[in-house]
């Protein structure tokens, strides 16, 4: 996924919620629910070179809405862009016996990461992989890059991934005993027209809608039948009216649609949920399916931070704001999470996808006790504020998301806890650009300060952005009612991408 190669490019990174409708259990058609001629899912019978596939269970009806994908990142080697490994228990889930069926059975569509089938997973692997993908009755997905680098550009891109890997994915899991029922293209409209990097191609739309057009025949002789659509990101300076006009562009090129769009989204975009109902809304019209991915970010530091930042994008998107995408994507292409089992524990990738299924209000951030983040979604004010970023970023439980002071040192953030609070610790990460030596001040006021601000901790020393600074006391603090962060020193402008002041 392209997003997460920009953002480190670029070095980025909800209280009383309105009552909404239960989600929808999966394989259930909703009324008046979306139904395109490509979602019904063919299962055409194997051919001389295609085997059998493993005994499975009944096809899922993918003309369900909303239709639910699950793509946790496998174990792969590291690198420059990708410095961890994947979910260290990804091969666990294809285990009989692996505990997961609640969240299996809600499911329709399970994603494999093309560069695994291609290259990383062995044939075991893979064989086991889609078996069991089928013994629970999901369909098999893969997400693939599909233009053709040039002598010119291209080269080491994404969404470049092209033709030759496209027919090697194809063989793998043909050998594999199995087909391939849905591509999820990589992003070749953003990274082949906007993206601006080393080997930047900046091709006009109708070339890419060419390419795009052109590996879908590729791979529809490959798999007839096979359901192809395309993730793009909400970010940099795209907007929706720019993906909906790829839509119609790519429709005018090729002659037919694709079969959906996903969204992989910018979180620190603050209008992100309008623009992806916008694009949603737009689909309608155009007759073609709109996802959103749902993440955490990259710098998250746990299983436990990335899934409640998740947890709280799905409840602002489908429960706060009314959104109803056609799909919904569970995915992950960051360091975590590491546990993708078992789904009866908290802050693992299909409990998470369990809690979504059950009860979507749910999930997010803990509001309360031991070991909550006390200054979650409370009043704050600041001693100023930069347009775009406000202070209640800070306390939003959002490391993708930042308050900036827009200037440098004095600067000061305070959050009120409304009621006094005992506080156990401290867990401040700052949003700093350039890295070097600073200085912030933690004040706390009370009743049993006289309303007057006294000193708890000073952080001092070399900081750089995403840094955690942390602090327990030996005893916690108690009868705290609100907290102020002093920046007294610092190479940069003053911000912070959260302050958390954990219960207890």
């Amino acid at each position: 996924m392209s997003l997460r190669m920009f953002l480190v490019a670029l070095g980025l990174g909800l209280a009383a919620l309105a009552c909404a409708a239960p989600v929808q259990p999966a394989n259930t058609p909703t009324s008046g629910s979306l139904s395109t001629p490509s979602a019904g899912l063919p299962t055409p019978p194997a051919t001389a070179d295609e085997p059998a596939a493993t005994a499975r269970a009944p096809t899922p009806d993918l003309a369900a809405r909303p239709q639910l994908w699950f793509g946790p990142l496998p174990p792969m080697p590291t690198g420059a862009g990708r410095p961890f490994i994947g979910s260290d228990d990804f091969m666990d889930l294809f285990s009989p016996e692996a505990a997961w069926a609640e969240a299996a059975a809600g499911l329709h569509i399970f994603k494999l990461y093309g560069e695994w089938v291609a290259y990383h997973a062995t044939d075991a692997e893979l064989r086991q992989a889609v078996a069991d993908i089928r013994r629970r009755g999901l369909a098999l997905a893969v997400e693939a890059g599909p233009l053709n680098a040039t002598d010119a550009c291209g080269a080491g891109v994404e969404g470049f991934a092209g033709s030759e890997e496209g027919a090697l994915i194809a063989q793998r899991v043909r050998q594999a005993g199995d087909r391939i029922d849905l591509i999820a293209l990589d992003e070749p409209y953003f990274y082949a027209h906007v993206y601006d990097g080393p080997n930047a191609c900046h091709w006009p739309v109708s070339q890419i809608a060419q390419g795009v057009a052109d590996y879908i025949q590729q791979m529809q002789a490959e798999y007839p039948g096979v359901i192809i659509g395309d993730t793009e990101p909400l970010a940099g300076p795209t907007t929706s009216q720019e993906y909906l006009d790829w839509l119609a562009a790519f429709r005018q090129v090729a002659g037919h649609d694709l079969a959906f769009l996903h969204v992989d989204v910018d979180w620190s975009r603050p209008d992100w949920s309008q623009e992806v109902a916008a694009i949603e809304q737009g689909g309608q019209a155009l007759g073609v399916p709109i996802g959103i991915i749902y993440t955490g970010n990259f710098i998250d530091p746990d299983d436990e931070a990335w899934l409640s930042v998740a947890g709280e994008r799905v409840k602002r998107h489908q429960l706060q704001d009314g959104a109803q995408p056609d799909h919904i994507l569970f995915q992950s292409w960051n360091d975590h999470p590491d546990r993708v089992l078992p789904e009866t524990e908290d802050f693992t990738f299909t409990g998470f996808v369990r809690t979504y299924l059950m009860d979507p209000s749910a999930l997010g951030w803990r509001r309360g006790g031991l070991g909550a983040n006390l200054a979650y979604g409370r009043p704050v004010r600041a001693s100023a504020i930069e347009a775009g970023h406000p202070a209640a970023h800070a306390v939003d439980g959002d490391l993708g998301t930042w308050w900036n002071s827009g200037g440098p040192p004095t600067q000061w953030i305070e959050i009120d806890l409304e009621s006094p609070q005992s506080i156990a610790g401290l867990q401040l990460t700052p949003s700093q650009f350039p890295a070097g030596p600073t200085v912030h001040r933690v004040l706390a006021a009370g009743p049993d300060t006289g309303g007057a601000f006294v000193l708890l901790h000073t952080f001092s020393g070399e900081t750089q952005d995403g840094q955690q600074l942390l602090f327990n006391p030996a005893e916690p603090w108690q009868a705290i009612d609100r907290v102020r962060v002093v920046t007294d020193s610092s190479p940069s402008w003053i911000a912070w991408r959260e302050i958390e002041l954990i219960g207890g």
